[in-house]
């Protein structure tokens, strides 16, 4: 979506956890699946944790869920850093304040499909924000 809006080279995209027990490991095969049903690249990606250095040298920081918000926050040294993080569905301009997505681990292939939709809307509405404002 980045490169589409022809933001690649200004807006970097990367991706952590706030956990470390998936550390070096492959995308979930259901994720990776689910990416590959519709179109995205699945291949290559390796889980990792953010830091507080991380989150320092970070514009934007993104949380899927209320509870990884609360962690990124807490993981912030600083008010800017803490100011940095928001929700990812607050991009989404039908959430209407639903503002999770909702963690799919424990579900099915609906599951993961599910949330891949509730974050490919919020990304469209996040890359239309960054075109307006990425420097």
């Amino acid at each position: 979506m980045v490169e589409d809006a022809g933001l690649a080279g200004r807006v970097v995209v990367e991706s952590f956890g706030t956990a470390d027990y998936h550390v070096g490991c492959a995308a979930d095969v259901r994720a990776a699946a689910a990416l590959r049903r519709r179109g995205w690249p699945a291949e290559g990606h390796r889980a990792r944790c953010i830091t507080a250095a991380d989150l320092a040298r970070a514009d934007l920081v993104l949380a899927a869920d209320q509870a990884n918000l609360r962690h990124l926050r807490r993981l912030a040294r600083t008010d800017a850093d803490r100011d940095k993080v928001r929700m990812l569905r607050s991009f989404d301009p039908v959430a209407d304040g639903d503002d999770e997505v909702p963690d799919p681990w424990f579900g099915d292939e609906e599951d993961f499909d599910h949330a891949l939709d509730l974050i490919e809307a919020a990304c469209r509405g996040l890359v239309e924000h960054l075109g307006r404002t990425a420097r």
